[in-house]
C-alpha cells in the first residue's frame, strides 16, 4: 500500500523547520594527525589553496635521522604523512611549504649546507607525483631563514639565508612549472654585511603575475641594522631596492629594525609589509604600503611602545589583518580595509606569561582569523583562535584550539592558513620531547545552500525524480538529504534523488535539500513547493430517462480533482459506436440513443497533472 504524504502546508513547515536548524561555520579543535611519537621534531609550515587544496611540512626522524615529510590537504582531509628529501643523506633542519589550486604545492628545506626543493605539480583528479628534490644552493656552511610563497598561476619564490665572508647572504631561487631556478646575485644591499639571519630573516610573497617581492633585515656601517625590500621579476631583482624601515618617526630617532613579514595582492603593484623597529629606544610595530615601487609613511599599528612580533596577512583583494604582541603577553589585531587600517583592538582574553607570537591569516572571501600561544600562571600552555567573519562585523569568541590531553605548544610550534571560502587550518605541535603529536585544528564552512529544484508545473509519478544544485563546498563531498512534506524520504551523495518509497498526495507539499558535510555541519536549501497529483478525479454520473431503443438517454459527469492539480476535461465513450463526447471543465452534459442491447458508458475525467480515471456505467437498453 502507498504511504499518504498528508500534512497539511503548514504544519509540514513547521515540522521541516524543527527537523534540520541551519548550522553557522565553526571551530574544529585540533586532532591528531601524527604521533605521539619520539621521532616528531617540528613543524614547518601549513599552506592551503584558493580552491581548499594544500599541504603541511614537518620534520621527522627516520631511522635516526630529521627528514621531511609533507601531508597533503584534499577533500576536506590531512592525508599521512609522505617522505619528501628521499636520497637526501643530510639530516633535515628547516622545511617550509606553498600551496596553489588544483593541489600544486612547492616544498623547500635545509639540509647539511644545501636548500633543496620538490613540487607537486598537481592536477584537478588524483594527487600528483612529489617531483624531486633538487638541490637550490650549496653554501660554505649551513643555510637558515627559508622563507617561501606561491602566486595563484603557479609561479613560487623562496629566499634564505647562506654564509658568506660578510657573514651571510639573502639569496632567492624561483620555481617555474617543475623547475627550480637561482637568482644568480644576493638581493643584499651590501654583501660584505650581514643579512637574513635570526629576526632578520627575509620573507616573500609573490603576486598573481608570477613576480616577487622580498624583505629582509641587513647590517649597516652606522650601526643602525635596516629593512630592505626588493622586487623580483623573473630572475631579475629590481635595480631599485627600497628601504623599508624608516630612520625617524616624528622627532623620534629610528633604531634597530627587524621582523619584516610581507604580503602582496593579486595585482603586483600594490603590497603591505610590517615590521618591527626601535623607536626613540622603545620596541614599535609599523605598517608600510608599497605602491608601485615606492613606500607610503609608515603606519603605527600600535597605540604606544612597548609592541613586538608584527604579522600580516592579506588576500589577493587587499583584506587583511595585522598582529602584534602587546606588552605584558597580550595580543593586538588590526583589521585592514581598502588599504586603511582601522583602529588597533586587544583581543586576548588572558595574556601569556611567554611570547604570545600571534599569527593571522585572510580568507580571499571576506573572513580574517588569528592564532597565538597562551602560557597561563600555572604553566598550562594551548594555542588560541578568534574569527572576524566580516569587515563590519565584531571578533567571534575566542576558542581553544590545541587538546590539553595532548601537551603543551613550543614557542613557534604552530602555523596558520587559509583558503578562499573561510576554511582555516592552524597546524601545531604538541607534546614534550619524546613523545610529541602533531595536529590540526580547522574552522570549517558549513557546505553552501543548495538550490532545490521544483517545477512549476505538476508530476504524475508515484517516484517523482528530486533534483538540486550542490552549493560551494571545498572540503570535499557533500551527502544530501531530501525532505518532502516534512518526511525524509532519501540521502544520497548526487545532485537528484528517486525516492524509495512512492509518494502519494494531492495537493502541494513542502520540499527542501540538506546539504551534510563531513564534519557533519548542515545547510538547509529555501523551501520550494513540489506538486505531486497521481490521483485522477473523482467522477460522479448521472443517466436519466427510459432506457429504451431509439429514445435520447441524457448523460451529466462531473469530476472533482480536490486539491490536486484541477480538471482539465471530461470524455464519454458511448459504447455501441466511436461516437464521443468530450467537454472541457469539470461537468458534461450529452444525449444519446441507443439501439436494443447492452452497453458500457465509459466516462473518463482528466486533470492537469495527466492523471485519468474512468467510470464504465452498463446500461441495458430494451
Amino acid at each position: 500500500m502507498f504511504r499518504r504524504l498528508s500534512l497539511s502546508v503548514p504544519l509540514a513547515l513547521l515540522a521541516l523547520a524543527a527537523l534540520t536548524p541551519a548550522a553557522s561555520a565553526g571551530w574544529f579543535a585540533a586532532q591528531p594527525l601524527d604521533g605521539p611519537s619520539p621521532d616528531i621534531e617540528k613543524l614547518g609550515g601549513v599552506d592551503l589553496s584558493r580552491d581548499g587544496t594544500g599541504g603541511l611540512v614537518y620534520i621527522k626522524r627516520a631511522d635516526g635521522v630529521p627528514h621531511v615529510f609533507l601531508s597533503r590537504f584534499n577533500g576536506g582531509q590531512f592525508r599521512p604523512g609522505e617522505r619528501v628529501d628521499n636520497g637526501i643523506a643530510a639530516g633535515a633542519t628547516e622545511a617550509v611549504v606553498a600551496a596553489a589550486d588544483f593541489g600544486r604545492l612547492a616544498i623547500v628545506w635545509t639540509a647539511g649546507n644545501s636548500v633543496y626543493g620538490s613540487v607537486v605539480v598537481g592536477n584537478a583528479g588524483a594527487p600528483g607525483p612529489l617531483v624531486g628534490p633538487t638541490a637550490l644552493h650549496a653554501a660554505a656552511g649551513a643555510p637558515s631563514g627559508v622563507a617561501l610563497d606561491m602566486g595563484i598561476n603557479g609561479a613560487a619564490y623562496t629566499s634564505y639565508a647562506v654564509p658568506s665572508p660578510g657573514g651571510s647572504d639573502v639569496r632567492v631561487s624561483r620555481l617555474e612549472g617543475a623547475t627550480w631556478t637561482p637568482v644568480g646575485a644576493p638581493l643584499d644591499i651590501d654583501p660584505p654585511r650581514s643579512a637574513g639571519l635570526g629576526s632578520q630573516r627575509s620573507d616573500v610573497g609573490v603576486s598573481a603575475e608570477g613576480n616577487g617581492l622580498v624583505t629582509w633585515g641587513e647590517d649597516h656601517a652606522d650601526g643602525r641594522p635596516r629593512l630592505y625590500a626588493r622586487r623580483v621579476t623573473g630572475l631579475n631583482p629590481s635595480s631599485f631596492p627600497q628601504e623599508l624601515s624608516v630612520p625617524a618617526v616624528g622627532s623620534a630617532p629610528g633604531g634597530r629594525a627587524d621582523s619584516a613579514d610581507v604580503d602582496i595582492e593579486d595585482d603586483g603593484s600594490f603590497a603591505w609589509a610590517v615590521f618591527r623597529q626601535d623607536v626613540g629606544g622603545r620596541s614599535r610595530s609599523f605598517a608600510r604600503r608599497l605602491l608601485g615601487s615606492t613606500f607610503d609613511p609608515p603606519v603605527a599599528l600600535d597605540g604606544g611602545p612597548g609592541t613586538s612580533a608584527p604579522r600580516f596577512a592579506m588576500n589577493g583583494r587587499g583584506q587583511g589583518l595585522a598582529v602584534l604582541e602587546n606588552p605584558g603577553g597580550g595580543v593586538g589585531g588590526s583589521f585592514n580595509y581598502n588599504d586603511l587600517f582601522e583602529a588597533g583592538q586587544s583581543l586576548h582574553s588572558s595574556a601569556s606569561t611567554e611570547g604570545a607570537g600571534p599569527q593571522p591569516a585572510s580568507s580571499e572571501h571576506r573572513e580574517v582569523a588569528l592564532a597565538w600561544r597562551v602560557v597561563a600562571p600555572a604553566g598550562t600552555v594551548s594555542i588560541r583562535g578568534r574569527l572576524k567573519p566580516e569587515p563590519t562585523k565584531p571578533f567571534g569568541p575566542e576558542v581553544e584550539l590545541s587538546r590539553p590531553d595532548l601537551g603543551p605548544v613550543a614557542a613557534g610550534q604552530y602555523a596558520v592558513s587559509a583558503d578562499r571560502l573561510a576554511g582555516f587550518a592552524v597546524a601545531m605541535v604538541q607534546g614534550a620531547p619524546g613523545s610529541r603529536t602533531l595536529t590540526v585544528a580547522v574552522h570549517d564552512r558549513p557546505p553552501g545552500r543548495p538550490g532545490a529544484i521544483a517545477r512549476s508545473g505538476w508530476s504524475n509519478k508515484l517516484r517523482p525524480k528530486l533534483e538540486w544544485r550542490p552549493g560551494i563546498d571545498l572540503w570535499g563531498p557533500q551527502r544530501y538529504r531530501v525532505v518532502v512534506g516534512g518526511q525524509v524520504v532519501g540521502e544520497t551523495t548526487g545532485s537528484s534523488l528517486i525516492p524509495r518509497r512512492r509518494l502519494r498526495a494531492g495537493r502541494p507539499l513542502p520540499y527542501r535539500v540538506i546539504a551534510i558535510d563531513g564534519r557533519g555541519q548542515e545547510t538547509p536549501s529555501r523551501t520550494r513547493v513540489v506538486r505531486f497529483d497521481n490521483q485522477g478525479p473523482k467522477i460522479t454520473v448521472r443517466v436519466s430517462g427510459r432506457r429504451a431503443a431509439g429514445r435520447g438517454l441524457r448523460v451529466v459527469a462531473r469530476a472533482n480533482d480536490g486539491k490536486g492539480s484541477g480538471v482539465t476535461r471530461i470524455r464519454v465513450r458511448y459504447g455501441d459506436s466511436k461516437r464521443t463526447t468530450s467537454q472541457r471543465g469539470r461537468r458534461l452534459r450529452g444525449v444519446h440513443s441507443y439501439r436494443r442491447g447492452r452497453f458500457k458508458l465509459r466516462v473518463a475525467a482528466f486533470d492537469v497533472a495527466g492523471n485519468r480515471r474512468v467510470k464504465i456505467v452498463r446500461l441495458r437498453i430494451s
